[in-house]
C-alpha cells in the first residue's frame, strides 16, 4: 500500500494517495459498532459545508441536509483540503459563516478558478 501511496503522488501531488486509504477498511471483519442512525439535530446551528464538485459534493449535501437550514456549496477542486486550495470562492463562504455566522443561499456553487 505504502509503494501505491508514493507512485500516487509522484503522478498527483495535490491528490495522491487519497483514493487508497479508503482500502484499509477493506474486508474488515468485525461488525459496525457505530452503524448509521438518525441524526438528533434539535437546538443545532445550521452548519455549512462545501463540496468537491469533483467526488465528496453528494456526501457533504447528505450531511448538511440532516441539520435544518444548512447549506452546502460545491466547488471545483480537492476534497477535504477546502482551505489549502487556495480556491477563493469556498473560503470566502467558509470565512464569512466562521466570522459572521453568514450562510449562503441554498444551491451556491462556485465557478472554476
Amino acid at each position: 500500500m505504502e509503494k501505491f501511496r508514493r507512485q500516487a503522488r509522484e503522478i498527483s501531488p495535490n491528490f495522491g494517495g487519497a483514493a487508497f486509504d479508503a482500502l484499509g477498511c477493506a474486508g474488515w471483519l468485525l461488525k459496525v459498532a457505530n452503524p448509521t442512525r438518525p441524526l438528533r439535530t434539535h437546538g443545532l446551528p445550521p452548519f455549512l459545508g462545501a463540496g468537491s464538485t469533483w467526488g465528496d459534493y453528494s456526501i457533504t449535501e447528505s450531511f448538511t441536509k440532516m441539520v435544518q437550514g444548512s447549506v452546502t456549496v460545491g466547488y471545483d477542486g480537492p476534497g477535504h483540503v477546502m482551505y489549502l486550495s487556495g480556491k477563493k470562492c469556498p473560503i470566502r463562504y467558509a470565512t464569512a459563516y466562521l466570522t459572521g455566522l453568514k450562510l449562503p443561499k441554498p444551491g451556491t456553487t462556485c465557478p472554476a478558478e
